[in-house]
């Protein structure tokens, strides 16, 4: 099951690793988060299990949450419901890619006069998908596969990407505790090719070379280094293979108390 949440067995070593993060986080006087083995096991997962370093991946995340407070979801799950189905650009597909990460599919539509705050938005609403997505024992080792659609970059999203907007995403793409995260962007015609070009330059060496562009026309090099069973039909997958909001939101709604509490946490 995609979405299978069963606690991991550890070995030995593990445990006691576990055992030592949680007793570092304890010890903490400007950390205030929660020390639950899914909590400490994804930054655990994320630096090789080296203890010494997930707390500094800790102290890394809530320094940037300190810094950029409105990077991070602040409203309950239900909050974006009506976001989430009026624009339909938030998916998780039902099957792993070829390599066994979990692939989300994020599209660019436009729904700007709609939503005031639509950049605003699809901040928390990513972010709240990839902390969804860290609560999974199979992202937490195998990591994520993100694929980008921008064939339905406008004018509008070309406005909004400031030099300074790509500098925070950059920074959050360094602190999130993904063991691997692989960005395949699919593009087409002028405006997309911008888009992707404003964003590239911004992006530190080691994500930048886990990133792959796409000819929206010619997808054979995504299907082949993702998987045709897993994509969406309209990529070349299979037609029963469909993009369904349900999956992703019905995934957060079933996890929104997890979800707000993480919202809470901070460093002081």
């Amino acid at each position: 099951m995609l979405f299978l949440r069963s606690n991991e067995e550890h070995s030995d070593e593990e445990l006691f690793k576990i055992k030592q993060l949680r007793q570092l986080v304890e010890k903490s006087d400007e950390l205030h988060v929660g020390t639950d083995e899914v909590f400490l096991t994804k930054f655990l997962h994320y630096t090789n299990w080296d203890t010494f370093r997930a707390y500094q991946a800790i102290h890394a995340y809530y320094d940037f949450k300190l810094k950029h407070p409105t990077w991070v979801a602040q409203h309950p799950v239900q909050y974006y419901a009506k976001i989430f189905y009026a624009t339909q650009c938030r998916f998780v597909m039902p099957h792993t890619d070829k390599d066994g990460r979990v692939l989300v599919i994020f599209k660019t539509v436009d729904a700007f006069q709609q939503f005031p705050d639509y950049l605003q938005h699809l901040v928390e609403m990513d972010d709240l998908i990839f902390e969804s997505m860290l609560m999974l024992p199979r992202v937490q080792r195998n990591g994520i596969t993100v694929i980008c659609d921008l064939q339905g970059t406008t004018r509008n999203f070309l406005r909004q990407f400031s030099p300074m907007f790509m500098k925070i995403v950059n920074e959050k793409n360094t602190v999130l505790p993904f063991s691997q995260r692989i960005v395949h962007i699919i593009q087409r015609g002028f405006l997309m090719h911008v888009t992707s070009s404003l964003f590239l330059p911004f992006m530190n060496k080691d994500f930048k070379e886990r990133i792959f562009t796409h000819d929206g026309r010619h997808l054979n090099k995504l299907r082949e280094m993702v998987g045709v069973d897993c994509l969406p039909a309209e990529y070349g997958g299979p037609a029963t293979n469909v993009l369904d909001t349900n999956l992703i939101f019905n995934h957060l709604s079933q996890n929104s108390e997890y979800l707000e509490q993480l919202q809470h946490y901070n460093k002081r």
